[in-house]
C-alpha cells in the first residue's frame, strides 16, 4: 500500500487570487481516488517540533504575523492570512504520522498531498510561498525514528534553497537538487555549493538552462550519490518543471517525469520514500503529473 496525506485544511490558507491556491492540492485530491492509498490522519506540529528546523523568533513572528497587521513575509509573493499560522503547522506536522508508518513497516511508499509548501523556507524566514519547511522537519522526525541518514531529492525547477540552507553543515542529510539556473531563487542552488564543515560534500546541486528536455533532466539523475548509505528518502516533488507549467522554460514531458520518478524509486530500492508536493500551478498538468506519480508509487515493486 502507498500512503497518503489530505485534509481540507490544507485549502484554508492563502488566497484564490495568488497562484499557489487551494485548488493545487483539490486537484491532486481528486485524481487520488482512482488509487489505492492508505490514507492517514494530519497532525499539527508543536512549536517545539517548528523549533528544530526554524528560528524560535521566526516560528512566533509567523505565529503573530497576522494579529499584529502583517499579511506577507518578505514580499507579496509569500501571504499570512488568519489560518496561515494554524495551516502551515498542519502541513509540516503531518509529515509525522506517515514517518511513524514507515517505522511500523506499515508502508514503504508516501504521498503528503500538504500545502503551503516548504523547500524555500529557510532556518531564519520563510519566502517562495513558503511558510515553514515540510520536508526539513520530516528529515528530523526521521532521525528521532532511527532513520538516521536521510536523503532529500528535490525535483522542483526552482531550487530548495530553505532544505539546502537548514542541512548545509550536517552529514546526516544528503541534499540533492536539480533546478533552473535562471529562475527563482537566483542566488543560490550552483554547483560549487557543496555544504560546509561536517555537511561538506552532503549538498550537491545540478542547476540546467533553459528549456531543459526529458534526456538533459534524467542525465543528471546519474548523479545522486553512490556512497550515501541512507535510511529514507524524501522528495521535494515540484511539478512546476512540466512543460505546460508558466514559471519557467523547462520543456519536461509526461514521459520524462514517469521515467524520472521510476529513476527515484530505483535509487531509493528498499528503503522508505515520501513525495512531498512542492510546486505546480497549472492544475491540468498538475493532476496529470500527480495521476502519473500516483501510478508509479502503486505499480512499484523492488
Amino acid at each position: 500500500m502507498v500512503g497518503y496525506i489530505y485534509d481540507p485544511i490544507f485549502t484554508q490558507h492563502g488566497s484564490l487570487e495568488h497562484i499557489e491556491n487551494a485548488k493545487r492540492v483539490e486537484t491532486i485530491h481528486e485524481v487520488a481516488q482512482s488509487f489505492p492509498l492508505l490514507r492517514y490522519p494530519i497532525k499539527k506540529a508543536t512549536k517545539e517540533d517548528l523549533f528544530t528546523i526554524h528560528a524560535p523568533h521566526y516560528v512566533h513572528w509567523v505565529e503573530e504575523a497576522y494579529a499584529q497587521g502583517r499579511r506577507y513575509i518578505l514580499n507579496e509573493d509569500t501571504l499570512i492570512t488568519e489560518r496561515t499560522f494554524e495551516v502551515a503547522s498542519y502541513a509540516a506536522g503531518s509529515t509525522m504520522p506517515i514517518v511513524d508508518a514507515f517505522a511500523k513497516g506499515e508502508i514503504k511508499r508516501a504521498f503528503l498531498n500538504i500545502r503551503p509548501p516548504g523547500h524555500h523556507a529557510e532556518y531564519m524566514t520563510g519566502q517562495g510561498f513558503c511558510i515553514f519547511n515540510n520536508i526539513a522537519l520530516m528529515a528530523k522526525y526521521a532521525q528521532k525514528r532511527d532513520f538516521q541518514k536521510v536523503m532529500i531529492i528535490d525535483f522542483d525547477v526552482h531550487h530548495g534553497n530553505g532544505t539546502q540552507d537548514i542541512f548545509y553543515e550536517d552529514d546526516t542529510v544528503f541534499y540533492f537538487s536539480t533546478h533552473e539556473r535562471n529562475n527563482y531563487p537566483y542566488f543560490t542552488g550552483s554547483e560549487d555549493e557543496i555544504g560546509e564543515g561536517k555537511g561538506l560534500g552532503y549538498n550537491r546541486n545540478r542547476p540546467y538552462g533553459d528549456y531543459c528536455t526529458d534526456e538533459e533532466l534524467l542525465r543528471l539523475y546519474d548523479d545522486l550519490p553512490k556512497d550515501f548509505d541512507f535510511h529514507i528518502v524524501l522528495v521535494s516533488a515540484g511539478y512546476d518543471l512540466m512543460k505546460d507549467e508558466f514559471l519557467s522554460t523547462a520543456q519536461i514531458t509526461f514521459d520524462g517525469l514517469r521515467a524520472l520518478v521510476r529513476k527515484i524509486l530505483d535509487f531509493a530500492g528498499d528503503k522508505p520514500i515520501a513525495f512531498l508536493l512542492e510546486g505546480g500551478y497549472e492544475l491540468n498538468s498538475l493532476a496529470r503529473s500527480a495521476e502519473v506519480t500516483f501510478e508509479e508509487l502503486v505499480s512499484y515493486n523492488v
